[in-house]
């Protein structure tokens, strides 16, 4: 290579550093240091209210002193921290990506297309942004502030949580009971039923000497019962809790009624509904028999 050639490159070289060096500061000017979306920083006490509203649904999320309902119904506590976790995440970054409103159907944040971000404590609203499609990163979508122009890309989990479904926020759990609390399991399926009995003795069935292990396991599956999702309401209408194929009650040491399950089925697995509560929930078909073991594989062999 001439020396001629070899200056040329070196300029070239030169020319492409100094534009690199000048992209990478033009890019960290429209950064959370100067141009970012401020997104305020609230935690659960701060707020009364979520209204998450997309093209196709909306999500309420109330809050009652400690506790939340989604749309009427409880709310589980894992995904109300988990959204809270977000709005509350040091890590969270964001920067300028369009200024115009002509960008707005394009990247997803306009009112027909992006889903609203409603945050309030009374009559206050304390966040209001409308999310759009997801952004060019791991964990980015397009946000920008309701009424404003300016769309930024954000980076965090707060876009991938506003988009979950009513049922995503609901509470699954159906009961929690410590096997040292239950004294008598009562179980029917269809029209045979049997009892089993704490006694000084060990576990009784059908007044029988019952199996400790598989007794053991009976208590343990009501130490955490959860649903695997809720029932439409054309699947909840096909349902008969009048006269379940199966029902489980479970008493305390003192007689007192712990939980009662009845359980139905339909082509699409069980059905469960606690006393006293119009929820329906999904239950695996290894759940519905783990909760109604027949009481032949409760019998001491």
């Amino acid at each position: 290579m001439s020396p001629t050639a070899l200056l040329r490159a070196l300029v070239a070289l030169v020319v492409i550093v100094f534009a690199w060096g000048a992209f990478a500061l033009f890019r960290g000017a429209l950064s959370d240091a100067g141009n970012g979306l401020d997104l305020p920083t609230l935690g659960a006490a701060d707020v009364d209210r979520v209204e998450l509203a997309g093209p196709a649904d909306t999500v309420l999320l109330r809050r009652d002193g400690d506790a939340w309902t989604v749309n009427g119904h409880r709310a589980a506590r894992g995904p109300v921290e988990e959204l809270f976790g977000a709005l509350t995440d040091t890590a969270a970054s964001s920067e300028l990506v369009a200024k115009s409103a002509t960008s707005h159907a394009r990247l997803g944040v306009d009112s027909g297309a992006g889903r609203r971000v409603r945050v309030a404590r009374g009559d206050a609203v304390l966040l209001d942004v409308i999310v759009g499609e997801r952004g060019r990163g791991y964990q980015t979508a397009y946000v920008r502030r309701a009424g404003a122009s300016s769309v930024y890309q954000l980076r965090g989990r707060l876009a991938s949580l506003v988009e979950r479904e009513v049922d995503a926020w609901r509470d699954r759990r159906i009961a929690s009971l410590p096997a040292d609390t239950v004294g008598t399991v009562i179980v029917t399926r269809g029209p045979r039923g049997w009892t089993v009995t704490r006694a000084e003795a060990g576990w009784t069935v059908a007044g029988r000497p019952a199996d400790s292990a598989a007794v053991a396991r009976l208590l343990g599956a009501f130490a955490d019962v959860s649903a695997t999702g809720f029932a439409t309401d054309a699947q909840r209408d096909s349902l008969d809790f009048r006269r379940p194929d199966r029902t489980v009650t479970v008493l305390g040491l003192a007689g007192d009624t712990l939980l009662a399950l009845a359980i139905d089925s339909t082509g699409g697995g069980y059905w469960a509904r606690r006393g006293g509560d119009e929820t329906v929930f999904r239950l695996d078909f290894w759940r519905a028999d783990e909760l109604t073991p027949t009481d032949s594989t409760l019998r001491r062999p």
